[in-house]
């Protein structure tokens, strides 16, 4: 039998930022990894960009799928992880740009109603452990 207590919401909740900072860290841009100060061409910077973001959200996706942990727990990790990426692209994205910016905003206003949703689901009396 597992304890009802378990860290899984919040390792996935630090790995969802960490996912997050992979993004916006300055030693981890494009224009950075690829400038005059480093040894990497542009495909180089890159691979090791996007696939440090790879690396970090298949570990997420492990710590999801393979620790053994109550379901609440579970589901209170991946809504933890779900506001903090939605945070994120609602905080850093710039939706100015012309090609992108209005179907970024649009999911992401949809994807703010799922996130009221999920909580309304924690934040009511109903559930138990």
């Amino acid at each position: 039998m597992t304890s009802s207590r378990t860290g899984k919401p919040l390792v996935s909740s630090l790995l969802a930022l960490l996912f997050v900072l992979a993004f916006v860290a300055p030693f981890l841009q494009y224009d950075y990894l690829a400038g005059p100060e480093t040894p990497f061409d542009p495909v180089q910077a890159g691979s090791i960009r996007y696939g440090v973001i790879l690396a970090i959200a298949l570990v997420w996706l492990g710590v999801q799928l393979f620790w053994k942990a109550p379901t609440e727990a579970t589901k209170l990790g991946m809504s933890v992880s779900a506001t903090i990426v939605w945070l994120a692209i609602t905080l850093f994205f710039n939706f100015h740009e012309p090609q992108y910016g209005g179907p970024v905003a649009f999911f992401t206003l949809m994807g703010g109603l799922a996130i009221v949703l999920l909580w309304t689901r924690f934040l009511a009396d109903e559930i138990t452990f």
